[in-house]
């Protein structure tokens, strides 16, 4: 039961707009996927930045390829995919992300940028990764504790 994957419900996470308004700031954080983190005491939630352009969409198709073929461990690049899939939900997204210094755009626009994450979706099977599964639970216990006004 334990590697059973996750159903979608398990990876529901939050919009970056939802986010925000819920009080959450977004930060660039210095290094990789394993530096993502969410601190609940200051509210902030850490991102590596990532520079999107015509190329990226490939490269990350490739790189989850790779990695599921490959990997005996977790699915890291996977995760963090899913996680970017899960909290890009509009171009508005892409923009306050973009604004943070955390997507480097060099498309076209905030709506590529917010399909090039929903275009991935598509090849993913799910995956767990214990860093990320964490911080995607912390983010969730944060925003479904609040009050909504």
């Amino acid at each position: 039961l334990k590697n059973k994957p996750p159903s979608v419900e398990e990876i529901t996470v939050p919009s970056v707009t939802e986010l925000l308004n819920s009080g959450v700031r977004f930060l660039p954080t210095n290094g990789s996927i394993l530096n993502i983190t969410f601190d609940a005491k200051t509210c902030t939630f850490y991102l590596p930045t990532i520079g999107l352009d015509a190329n990226t969409e490939v490269f990350l198709k490739n790189l989850v390829a790779y990695e599921a073929s490959v990997a005996s461990g977790p699915l890291v690049v996977t995760r963090y995919t899913e996680l970017m899939n899960g909290i890009i939900d509009s171009d508005e997204d892409a923009k306050i992300l973009r604004e943070k210094g955390i997507i480097l755009n060099h498309l076209k626009s905030d709506k590529e940028v917010a399909n090039l994450w929903s275009g991935m979706s598509k090849l993913l099977r799910l995956s767990r990764e214990p860093l990320l599964d964490k911080v995607i639970e912390d983010v969730n216990k944060y925003y479904n504790g609040r009050m909504k006004v």
